[in-house]
């Protein structure tokens, strides 16, 4: 076994996804005093992970390219490094570069860019360093923190930072029987099983989410003109993103609700008088969203729960809306009525001869389907991590470092996002950022909110590395 040691000034990130890698540009950027950054990665570049690390270019950002720069002081950065480095990436920047939504594999190459120009600049002989493969396991002391690799190294590190990102949900019960079927796509993002269902008349789509907008484009970009049959458990459908200023700040009139009905009820009539004066909706979850955390960490774990068992399918429907572009393809699949959403769900599948039969629980009973291939688009959406198959997950439980969240969404942490083990003691240098907080701070997935929490934990982190300096 290679024991790997560090120097002092040290910090561990385990994932090199978008989370782990601004977090590292982050302490790089800010820091006063030397670092050694190690990020544990199997991937090959830093900064993608599972959402940029998708090459099809109709798979794009879910937001506009001015919201989502790496620096929050400087909004226009990622629209000058689109003009200066789309094409040269096979994309031509529209001449509102600001409002397009670029490609998720070029915004990927963005962060890794960004990381590697922080790097080469580096102050102080700081130093980061990529070790590709995946942990196994972390012991943690009060001073220190040793996580070993799949390959059997150990780096020890002053601070770790777990930066694990999403899992994808364990195959339904009713979609094993599809597992090995030539046209059963598990992942909407997989080129190869995408490339198999080529040419299908019928696909069903489960899940009528983002990833569905995903697939569909992609199965339109391969030439498919087949027809499309989606279906949701609760009959949501994605809605697309338009321009437009966010609403009136109308929680802040008066205290925040602390309620899932009060929440409800104000929402409602701010809706109704959007409605009355004739403006767009989607100016609503622009108002409400600055004001998630506040609500989120102000609410009892009954209220928590009651929103995400009552609330949650309507707030993400509303508040995740697909691309411009990618919502055309749908509208154009829809008007050319081969696409359509209704609310069912998966009782089983059976295979006769090449077609896949679902079985579908629908409002008015068992109905029964033929299909030429499916699509898994539920996402990756696994937030319970009781049940992640990931070993390194199950080792953080199974050792106690971590525990689970309350809510069942994600683990434990103090509202800064330092973890809490078993026992209820505060960790003083493991800390969490983005997927694994949703039970801390709700909305951890996107840009903003990830881009937010790394620049707070690496002040965090810097703080306690600096030496305090004497007047």
């Amino acid at each position: 076994m290679r024991i790997d040691r560090i120097p002092h000034h040290s910090v561990t990130i385990v994932g090199g996804g978008f989370a782990g890698a601004v977090t590292a540009l982050k302490l790089l950027e800010r820091t006063d005093v030397p670092l050694a950054i190690t990020v544990i990665e199997q991937r090959a570049d830093l900064g993608r992970g599972v959402a940029y690390s998708t090459p099809d270019p109709v798979h794009l950002v879910n937001g506009p390219a001015e919201i989502f720069s790496l620096y929050p002081e400087d909004p226009g950065h990622l629209s000058r490094w689109l003009v200066d480095n789309g094409a040269g990436n096979g994309w031509v920047p529209p001449v509102d570069v600001g409002s397009s939504s670029p490609p998720r594999y070029l915004y990927g190459t963005y962060v890794r860019d960004e990381l590697a120009r922080v790097v080469a600049t580096a102050r102080f002989g700081s130093t980061l360093r990529h070790v590709r493969s995946s942990a196994s396991a972390l012991i943690s002391t009060p001073h220190r923190i040793r996580i070993t690799t799949a390959d059997d190294s150990v780096v020890e590190a002053d601070e770790a930072v777990l930066a694990l990102g999403v899992f994808q949900p364990r195959l339904s019960e009713a979609e094993v029987a599809l597992a090995s079927h030539a046209r059963f796509a598990a992942n909407p993002w997989d080129a190869d099983a995408l490339d198999r269902l080529t040419g299908c008349e019928e696909i069903l789509l489960i899940g009528s989410s983002l990833s569905m907008v995903d697939a569909v484009a992609s199965m339109e970009a391969r030439g498919n003109r087949g027809r499309y049959r989606v279906i949701s458990r609760r009959g949501q459908f994605v809605e697309g993103r338009r321009t437009v200023a966010a609403a009136r700040d109308f929680l802040s009139d008066g205290p925040l609700p602390v309620t899932a009905r009060d929440l409800l009820s104000r929402v409602k009539a701010e809706r109704r008088a959007i409605l009355a004066a004739g403006t767009d909706w989607q100016g609503l979850p622009l108002a409400i969203r600055p004001h998630i955390l506040s609500l989120w960490q102000g609410a009892s774990d009954r209220e928590r729960l009651r929103f995400i068992r009552h609330l949650r399918a309507y707030w993400d429907v509303t508040a995740h809306r697909s691309a411009p572009e990618s919502h055309k393809t749908i509208e154009t699949v829809i008007s050319e009525g081969r696409l359509a959403h209704r609310r069912a769900r998966v009782l089983g599948f059976a295979l006769e001869g090449d077609q896949i039969v679902a079985r579908l629980g629908t409002g008015t009973g068992i109905e029964t389907a033929r299909f030429d291939g499916v699509i898994d688009c539920r996402g990756h959406q696994l937030h319970d991590w009781r049940q992640i198959a990931d070993p390194f997950v199950k080792s953080l439980l199974a050792s106690g470092e971590v525990r689970p969240h309350s809510t069942g969404y994600g683990i434990d942490a103090t509202p800064e996002g330092d973890l809490i083990n078993e026992e209820g003691r505060v960790h003083r240098n493991l800390s969490a950022i983005g997927h694994p907080l949703r039970g801390v701070a709700w909305e951890s997935s996107s840009i903003t909110e990830q881009r937010t929490q790394a620049i707070a934990l690496a002040d965090r982190i810097l703080a306690k590395l600096t030496p305090v300096r004497v007047a």
